[in-house]
């Protein structure tokens, strides 16, 4: 968080282009920039503290008031405040801390007279509340050394925040426009008691916020325009509600067909399993039967050839030949089938 002088100056300078010249739609604009800063010469904030700002800025056709309350977790001894502000044109410079009874104090602030300018720099020591650094600085100045409140005229606003902000840091912003004036884009814009609200975050890598707005005695283009967004938000909520009726009508069926997906698989593997039985059943029937084949076309030749040989010596009859033929055979007939086959 730590910033040279040099470059917060070339910063701020460039910054400072406080009334700017241009035209919108035809007609002449004023502009202000206002950019606030929280350094310290001596240490580098950013790994000191968590950093917690809130800028509050009240925008009447008599003042300006820019609110800045700021959270730091721990801080050096020196901080020094700065803004774009020229101090021709503040008003008054008011800073606050919470002590360590949750009460805030004013602290007298004296701005520095070499810097053209809204810059002091505050000693912290004493300070702290129980639980870190808590700091209220608010700058008032007049509405009219800044604007020129006239009808038909565009006003533009820029807010730009140079303190660095790490991953866990927050910055936020409020705009509050005065009664009877409207922003030139009212999206995002809330309209509460006749004046233009706005609040917006302010990140490390979107640091500024820019807006323009003008006088319109009449309001009803700008009530339109809230009404016809608030009615397109509505349509699309309806919009994304029927999504996700459609979305979970999807899930529900996508989920009835898993389930009968799953139950066919289930019977696939059922059916996969029992093939490989009947497989398994059909390789053993048909390995007993091979067997089976070359057991009696082995054995039944041997067989008579031995019951003729015996024959052959008269050792049997030509009808016990018979019968021993039909005998023998039946037997390595069903001798093989009980090994084999059975």
């Amino acid at each position: 968080m730590e910033i040279t002088n040099k470059k917060s100056i070339i910063l701020i300078l460039f910054l400072m282009l406080g009334a700017l010249a241009f035209n919108i739609q035809g007609t002449t604009a004023q502009g202000f920039v206002y950019s606030f800063n929280v350094l310290s010469d001596s240490s580098d904030i950013a790994s000191l503290s968590k950093v917690d700002i809130i800028t509050d800025i009240d925008i009447s056709e008599e003042f300006i008031m820019l609110n800045n309350e700021l959270y730091l977790s721990n801080s050096p001894q020196f901080l020094v405040f700065e803004t774009s502000i020229p101090k021709t044109s503040i008003n008054q410079v008011e800073f606050m801390y919470k002590d360590l009874n949750s009460s805030w104090q004013t602290v007298p602030v004296t701005l520095e007279t070499d810097a053209p300018n809204v810059r002091f720099t505050l000693d912290t020591t004493d300070k702290s509340s129980l639980n870190g650094y808590y700091f209220i600085v608010n700058y008032k100045l007049n509405t009219s050394s800044i604007y020129t409140l006239f009808q038909s005229i565009n006003h533009s606003f820029e807010y730009s925040l140079l303190t660095n902000l790490g991953e866990d840091d927050t910055a936020t912003l409020n705009i509050a426009l005065p009664e009877s004036f409207k922003p030139l884009n009212t999206t995002g814009w809330r309209l509460i008691d006749e004046r233009f609200q706005y609040t917006t975050p302010i990140t490390k890598t979107s640091g500024i916020f820019y807006t323009i707005f003008f006088r319109e005695s009449d309001y009803s283009e700008s009530i339109d325009s809230l009404k016809q967004e608030i009615s397109n938000l509505r349509e699309d909520n309806a919009k994304l509600s029927q999504s996700i009726i459609e979305l979970q009508d999807s899930v529900d069926s996508y989920k009835t067909e898993n389930h009968n997906l799953t139950l066919e698989i289930e019977t696939l593997n059922e059916k996969l399993e029992k093939a490989e039985e009947d497989r398994q059943v059909s390789d053993r029937i048909s390995n007993n039967f091979w067997q089976f084949s070359w057991g009696l076309t082995i054995l039944l030749p041997i067989l008579l050839l031995v019951f003729a040989e015996l024959r052959t010596k008269s050792v049997i009859t030509s009808t016990q030949l018979l019968i021993s033929s039909v005998v023998g055979t039946f037997v390595v007939f069903l001798l093989l089938y009980i090994i084999f086959i059975t």
